[in-house]
């Protein structure tokens, strides 16, 4: 049976308040029926209410539209996964020549690149900005070496999005509005501010849950939009991708969006995750899970943020269950980890696991874990602290706008693998120490998704 709209009302209401999240709304499709709830406010110092017709930036979980941009491209025999994106763009370059050369499009939508993904100059708001944004890329350097591991990169997919419109002749917003928003049967998808003008709003909060204010900035950089930087959606939108993709391909109104065999790729793990990491592996763009320990990704989805606004999708296909949740700000990771758990578990059995805990009996070798690592989103300066190892974040000028400066004591789960917890929030990071140099040292430090080189 669908879920009782006044159950998920009552549970977002409660779990909301005691997450300090301003606003959210949530959408859940089972058993063939959606149901939407929301609460809070848009904003704290207007004080509008959230209704389920509020659009929210959905931040990277564009990032599989993006994919299903070039997935279908790949069909019409536009674009190819495993050709070097240079047949496209000739001029594509990057520090690293051979890089450059090599470079492909499942590199981009696996996240394989090496490219250090979080470069977020602006490059404008005209229509040629994200390929002043691809242009930029001659300056930025190899975190890790080509295909040697997944490291999350927002630069590889405005990177995807310029091959969607030199292949497809249109801008990047057009091709999503024309091949993807209005066949899905979601118009107020947008993915310009002057879109989203049309409908009510929600605006990012920042700070510490208990202190939070309305952000400063409301958006990031329009070139960096296939990436996630700038779509809005109602949360019932987000759903009707995720149905897409449960149908194999299929829009609830029967229009063909991509084919079964596209459907699949983004399904089938190209690459894994370092172990027991939140993600097991990522598909083309696809988040997977293997929930019950089979070897079988049954879950799939993503998760997204901008500045001070949290989302989070989630589908399983065997059951045909969906959930949508989209926030404001405040700890939304834990309102979002309670109801996954709450939702999953009673709809199709399989549940989120359980969080990893720290094995208090280890006293692992931490010699070879301190040093600075870092990438263009900051450093991660290791240390010990009165025998405790810790983990000092510090935000690169860029980068100051998401995440300020903080630190995390890290408690260890295996000799290589630590978890800390950020100010405020109930979720554990993983931290896992990755590799070694000449001299025994480890060489990254894998956390938040992404792999930080060792620096010293």
């Amino acid at each position: 049976m669908p879920f009782s709209a006044a159950a998920l009302q009552e549970k977002l209401n409660t779990l909301a308040r005691q997450y300090d999240v301003p606003g959210a709304v949530l959408a859940v499709w089972t058993d063939g029926a959606l149901s939407e709830v929301a609460t809070g406010v848009c904003n704290i110092e207007t004080k509008v209410p959230v209704t389920t017709d509020t659009l929210f930036q959905i931040g990277s979980i564009t990032k599989l539209y993006t994919a299903a941009l070039c997935l279908q491209l790949v069909e019409e025999g536009k674009l190819e996964l495993d050709q070097p994106i240079r047949a496209v763009l000739p001029d594509f370059a990057l520090p690293d020549e051979d890089v450059a050369a090599r470079l492909t499009l499942r590199h981009l939508l696996n996240h394989t690149s090496g490219i250090d993904g979080d470069f977020f100059k602006d490059a404008g708001r005209g229509e040629d900005r994200i390929g002043k944004y691809v242009h930029l890329l001659k300056d930025v350097a190899q975190v890790h070496p080509l295909g040697a591991m997944f490291s999350y990169c927002n630069a590889g997919f405005v990177l995807a999005g310029r091959l969607v419109e030199v292949a497809s002749g249109m801008g990047w917003d057009k091709a999503v509005r024309t091949r993807l928003a209005k066949p899905l049967g979601t118009p107020s998808f947008s993915t310009l501010p002057e879109q989203a003008m049309r409908y009510q709003t929600a605006i990012g909060h920042v700070g510490a849950p208990g202190a939070l204010m309305v952000t400063p900035i409301a958006y990031l950089a329009q070139s960096n939009a296939p990436a996630g930087s700038m779509p809005m959606a109602k949360a019932r939108d987000v759903i009707a991708f995720a149905r897409m993709m449960m149908a194999d391909g299929v829009s609830a109104d029967g229009t063909r969006i991509l084919s079964s065999a596209s459907v699949a790729a983004m399904h089938r793990a190209t690459t894994t995750c370092p172990p027991r990491m939140n993600i097991d592996a990522i598909g083309l763009a696809t988040f997977l899970w293997d929930r019950d320990g089979d070897g079988q990704y049954e879950m799939f989805g993503h998760d997204g943020s901008t500045i001070g606004q949290a989302s989070w999708l989630r589908y399983h296909p065997e059951s045909g269950t969906a959930l949508a949740l989209l926030t404001n700000g405040g700890n939304g990771k834990g309102l979002a980890d309670e109801l996954m758990q709450a939702v999953f578990a009673e709809a199709t059995g399989v549940a989120p696991p359980q969080p990893l805990m720290p094995d208090t009996s280890l006293t692992p070798d931490t010699a070879p874990l301190i040093g600075t690592y870092g990438k263009a989103s900051g450093t991660v300066e290791v240390y010990e602290n009165d025998g405790k190892l810790v983990a000092r974040h510090r935000p690169s000028a860029d980068f100051a706008a998401l995440q300020g400066a903080y630190e995390v004591e890290l408690l260890p789960v295996s000799e290589t693998l630590f978890l800390g917890t950020a100010p405020g929030y109930t979720r554990a990071a993983t931290y896992h120490f990755l590799e070694r140099d000449a001299e025994g040292r480890a060489l990254y430090l894998h956390t938040g998704v992404r792999a930080h080189r060792r620096l010293g």
